[in-house]
C-alpha cells in the first residue's frame, strides 16, 4: 500500500494548481457555462489560470464546483471535465503517469505526487489487493456537494489519462462514491464504465484490474522517470515551505488593479510588512514593486486579450487611465520581449 504524501506537504493552507482549475473551466464551458463569468464570481485571478506555475486557493477552487454544480445541476459535471483532459495539461503530474513502465505504475505516481495539483485531498491512496489496485480518493472541505464532484473528478482524471495513454477503453471493477446516488445515474455510470457503482460509500474509490495495470505504457523511459521523480519531491517540498514574498504579493496586486487601491503602502500593510521590508524582501528575490505591478499586469493583459475583452475593458481592469496608457505599455512589452 502506497501511503498518502502527507510527509510532502503542508495541508494548513491547501491549494490547487493553475491547471486542475483550467480543466474544471473546460467541464463547464462544455455545458455551455459562461466561464468568465463564473471565474470572477469564484474571486480567482483569472490571468493567474494562464500561469503554468501559478496555485489557487482551495477554497477559490470550492467556490468554482460550487457556482458550476449550482448553475448546470449535472450529477457528472466531475468525470465530465476530467473527460477533457489532454496529455500535457497537468505538466508535470502528466509526465511523471506518461513515462512510468506501466499502468500501474503511472497511477502509484499519481497517488504518491498528488499533491502536485491538489492539496486538499484529506484521503489519497492506492492499495494493491488479489492483483487489483483500488484508488481511493477522497476531499472533506465540509460541503459534500463540492466533496462528491471534486473527488469524482480526481477519480475520472485517473481514468481518463489511463485510457488516453494507452489508446483504448479501460473498465473499472468497480466504482464506489461517498455521495447520494443522484436521481439519473447511468450516464454517471457510463462515463465511468464501471461494471460496478456504488453510492454512498465510505470513501471514493475505483478499482481497476490486474490485466490493465501491468499494460506497459507506450511512452516509458525509466531514466527520464526517475529525474521527474526526484523534481517532484523537490516540488512538492517547495510548496509546502512559506511562500516567497513576491509569490503571496502577485494575488493581492491582482485583486486590487481595478479597484484603485494600489499603492506599495497598502500592499505591505496587508502583508503585514513596513513598506521599506517588503522592497528589500522583494529585491532579496531578485525583483521590485515597481516590477511586480508590470509584471502583473503583463500576464493579465495577454490573459484577458485573449479571453477577447476589449482593450478599453482591459485598461480599466487593470488599473490603467485609458486604452492609450495599456498601448503604450503593450508596445513596451512587445519591444522587450523581442530584444
Amino acid at each position: 500500500m502506497l501511503g498518502s504524501a502527507d510527509a510532502l506537504t503542508d495541508s494548513a493552507r491547501p491549494t490547487a494548481h493553475a491547471a486542475t482549475v483550467r480543466s474544471v473551466l473546460a467541464g463547464l464551458r462544455e455545458l455551455g457555462c459562461d466561464t468568465q463569468t463564473l471565474v470572477r464570481q469564484a474571486g480567482l485571478p483569472g490571468h493567474l489560470l494562464a500561469d503554468n506555475a501559478a496555485r489557487v486557493p482551495a477554497g477559490q477552487l470550492a467556490r468554482l464546483w460550487q457556482l458550476g454544480l449550482a448553475e448546470t445541476g449535472d450529477p457528472c459535471l466531475g468525470v465530465r471535465a476530467a473527460s477533457q483532459w489532454r496529455y500535457g495539461w497537468f505538466h508535470l503530474s502528466d509526465y511523471l503517469f506518461g513515462t512510468a513502465a506501466t499502468l500501474g505504475d503511472g497511477i502509484a505516481d499519481v497517488v504518491r505526487y498528488h499533491p502536485l495539483l491538489d492539496t486538499a485531498a484529506n484521503d489519497v491512496r492506492l492499495t494493491i489487493d488479489d492483483g487489483a489496485a483500488t484508488v481511493a480518493y477522497q476531499v472533506r472541505c465540509g460541503d459534500p456537494g463540492i466533496d462528491a464532484v471534486a473527488s469524482q473528478f480526481a477519480l475520472g482524471a485517473v481514468l481518463y489519462r489511463a485510457r488516453q495513454l494507452l489508446g483504448r477503453e479501460i473498465e473499472p471493477l468497480h466504482v464506489g462514491l461517498a455521495s447520494a446516488a443522484p436521481p439519473r445515474y447511468r450516464d454517471l455510470a457510463g462515463r465511468f464504465g464501471a461494471r460496478q457503482i456504488d453510492f454512498g460509500t465510505s470513501c471514493s474509490t475505483m478499482t481497476l484490474a490486474h490485466a490493465d495495470l501491468v499494460v506497459p505504457l507506450p511512452n516509458a523511459d525509466a531514466r527520464l522517470v526517475a529525474v521527474l521523480r526526484e523534481h517532484a519531491t523537490r516540488v512538492i517540498r517547495a510548496q509546502a515551505a512559506a511562500p516567497r514574498w513576491s509569490s503571496r504579493l502577485r494575488p493581492a496586486i491582482a485583486a486590487s488593479l481595478a479597484g484603485g487601491d494600489l499603492s506599495l503602502q497598502v500592499m505591505a500593510r496587508r502583508l503585514a510588512l513596513s513598506p521599506r521590508t517588503l522592497q528589500r524582501r522583494l529585491e532579496e528575490e531578485g525583483t521590485s514593486w515597481r516590477g511586480m505591478v508590470d509584471a502583473v499586469r503583463r500576464d493579465g493583459a495577454a490573459w484577458l486579450l485573449a479571453q477577447g475583452f476589449s482593450k478599453t475593458a482591459v485598461a480599466a481592469r487593470l488599473g490603467y487611465q485609458d486604452d492609450r496608457a495599456l498601448r503604450r505599455a503593450l508596445r513596451r512589452w512587445n519591444a522587450t520581449s523581442g530584444s
